[in-house]
């Protein structure tokens, strides 16, 4: 207990103190713009309650008046056995930010879940799954729990079966292409080999390094370790210096774009040393310049946004640009934008409640409501800058038999450059990176005639 009070301590801020404990007044409006409150209406669930573990801890252990109420018995101090009571509820939440929408006083009870995810680290008290993730990342710096070895030797097959060369270790290139590891484990049979075309095709002047196979996008969204998601962001600067790059190139991960332009400086405890592209930023540039050619696919699509990059990082009428440049027909789903309903997977529920065969879990259950949403455009595809989002997603469609497929952003953007490409006879461009001739002979798996 005493673990968690002191990390509770370190974390809170005046700001905390005054907004987010204080601030809330109990009337339980965050709850009606929670899907897993409304769709379980389980307490425990609610935000207030889940934030209340932080509220709590601060008023019975270190407010000086709330101490002395706790010590004549005027209010009660939470305990161990409270702390594991809500335990799974702490992660079963995305942290999606969007019950902050809902309230009057500005609370975020999203800030106050964050800190129990860290005081609940420190304490070692936590979900079986997330210690696991801890463990893998301390000890392979990959949060699915690959060595490099593994991650490479998966990937690299499937790019040479696709025909495009990715760059490896260029010394001097723009940009340090870095990829989570949800990418590199879960997506990486269909969208390694997109991303790369559109680099190469775009003829950006990119690397990955073969030192980094993971970002600690989930040491930050899901376990809340300061000090190790620090680790993993000077690793990165770290292989950015030795690669004498320019800057960070991040693909469709929405944590992570959160993660490295957002919450960089607060981890470090100062700014991050490099700017941050995003790809779909340049694939829009790339299309306005006439870089690469599109054709408009002729599609019905709806879109769901990320809430880690759109209520939480401010990415909304980008890709909505980008959307429109490649499809016939974009609808938008009812509630959208900063208001859109969660994915319900991101930065924890994902690896809490896996999909398992014949069963629907709580997570599932909870998705019925982007079910509706999706239903209810009637698209044909809905499309989602984000790998997390879009495997739960894919899901989701699947449980709830849903006629709309689900696919990445990204991955449209690919098939209208294809289109054009073809058409033009000039398809090739997606084989080779501009900066072919300097990637060290050993990561060079198609030869150029």
């Amino acid at each position: 207990m005493q673990k968690f009070v002191e990390a509770v301590e370190k974390e809170i801020t005046a700001e905390d103190i005054d907004t987010n404990i204080e601030g809330c007044i109990g009337c339980g409006n965050c709850g009606h713009a929670c899907a897993w409150y409304l769709v379980e209406n389980d307490p425990k669930y609610h935000p207030k309650t889940r934030a209340d573990v932080v509220r709590n801890v601060y008023k019975a252990y270190i407010d000086p008046v709330g101490k002395v109420n706790a010590s004549l018995g005027l209010i009660k101090k939470p305990n161990v056995k409270d702390l594991e009571d809500m335990k799974d509820a702490m992660w079963a939440c995305t942290t999606c930010g969007r019950c902050t929408l809902a309230c009057m006083q500005g609370v975020s009870n999203r800030r106050m879940i964050r800190i129990a995810r860290t005081a609940y680290d420190a304490a070692g008290i936590q979900p079986q799954i997330v210690q696991k993730i801890k463990n893998d990342c301390i000890v392979h710096h990959h949060s699915f729990g690959s060595t490099r070895e593994e991650v490479f030797g998966r990937v690299l097959p499937v790019l040479q079966k696709a025909g495009v060369q990715i760059a490896v270790d260029v010394v001097g290139a723009e940009y340090l292409w870095i990829c989570s590891a949800i990418g590199n484990t879960k997506v990486y049979e269909t969208e390694a080999s997109i991303m790369v075309s559109m680099l190469n095709a775009m003829g950006i002047n990119y690397t990955i390094s073969s030192q980094i196979v993971d970002t600690g996008t989930e040491m930050q969204a899901v376990v809340g370790n300061r000090a190790l998601t620090k680790q993993y962001l000077e690793r990165i600067e770290e292989q950015a210096k030795r690669l004498h790059v320019k800057g960070i190139l991040l693909p469709e991960c929405a944590c992570d774009i959160r993660e490295l332009i957002v919450e960089a400086s607060d981890v470090l405890g100062r700014q991050f040393e490099f700017p941050i592209a995003y790809v779909d930023i340049l694939a829009i540039d790339a299309i306005n310049s006439g870089k690469i050619p599109v054709e408009k696919v002729e599609k019905t699509v709806t879109y769901h946004d990320p809430c880690w990059t759109s209520r939480l990082t401010g990415y909304i009428d980008e890709p909505r640009d980008l959307l429109r440049k490649v499809v016939t027909n974009f609808v938008e789903m009812t509630p959208n934008r900063e208001y859109n309903y969660c994915c319900n997977a991101g930065a924890g529920p994902l690896r809490m409640f896996p999909s398992k065969e014949g069963e629907i879990n709580l997570r599932q259950k909870v998705s019925i409501l982007k079910a509706k949403q999706i239903e209810a455009t009637n698209a044909d595809v809905v499309l989602t800058p984000c790998a997390t989002c879009y495997l739960s997603l894919k899901d989701t469609v699947k449980v709830y038999n849903l006629r709309t497929k689900a696919e990445s952003l990204i991955s449209v953007v690919h098939e209208a450059m294809m289109k054009a490409l073809v058409k033009s006879g000039k398809q090739d461009i997606v084989k080779f990176p501009m900066n072919y001739d300097k990637i060290p002979e050993s990561f060079r798996y198609i030869k150029k005639a």
